[in-house]
C-alpha cells in the first residue's frame, strides 16, 4: 500500500450551483461504483489490482461503518445512463468528516467532476456545523494532491500520542 498524507480543508458556509446533477451514493449502486473505482485506479499508484469482488467488499466496508459512520449527505455520485462516472464517499472517521474514496472513470477525468463532488461534500458538512473536511491521499499521486490543493486543502502532519514528547 502506498504511503499516504493527510489533507484538511477549512470549511466555510457557501452556496454553490452545481452544473452537473449529483445523486446520493447508496448501496443500491455498489456494482457500478465498484466498476468505476476499478477503472479510475487501474494503472495508477493507487492500483491494488483488486478484483471486482474485492472492490465491492471495500465499498461495503465504507457503507457499513468500517472507516467510521458513513455520511450519506456528504457522499454523491455523477451518473450517465445508469453508469457511475465519478463519486465521493465520506465517513465520520475518529469524529472528523473524512473523504474515504474519490474516483472518476478515466473517460470522465478532467471534466471537473471530482471538484463538484468534493465541494458538494464540503458545502453540506459546513451547513451541518463541521469546521474541517479531511482526506488521505497517496504521496505519489501528484495529480490528486494538486487537485486538492487547488480546492484549498492543505497537508497536515500525521501525529500520534507516541510521537508527542513532553519535557
Amino acid at each position: 500500500m502506498p504511503q499516504r498524507i493527510r489533507m484538511s480543508l477549512r470549511l466555510k458556509p457557501e452556496v454553490r450551483n452545481f452544473t452537473v446533477p449529483l445523486v446520493p451514493a447508496t448501496e443500491e449502486v455498489l456494482l457500478p461504483m465498484a466498476e468505476a473505482l476499478l477503472d479510475a485506479y487501474a494503472g495508477t499508484v493507487d492500483d491494488e489490482h483488486e478484483t471486482l469482488e474485492e472492490a465491492l467488499e471495500e465499498l461495503r466496508r465504507v457503507f457499513r461503518g468500517f472507516y467510521g459512520t458513513f455520511l450519506p449527505q456528504a457522499s454523491h455520485l455523477i451518473l450517465e445512463d445508469n453508469r457511475v462516472l465519478s463519486g465521493v464517499l465520506t465517513c465520520l472517521y475518529r469524529s472528523e468528516p473524512t473523504i474515504t474514496n474519490t474516483f472518476t472513470r478515466k473517460s470522465a477525468q478532467r471534466l471537473g467532476y471530482a471538484t463538484h463532488l468534493v465541494m458538494k461534500a464540503a458545502d453540506v458538512l459546513a451547513q451541518e456545523g463541521f469546521h474541517s473536511l479531511y482526506l488521505f491521499v497517496s504521496v505519489e499521486n501528484r495529480q490528486a494532491i494538486a487537485l486538492y490543493e487547488s480546492l484549498g486543502f492543505e497537508k497536515v502532519p500525521l501525529t500520534t500520542v507516541t510521537e508527542i514528547h513532553v519535557d
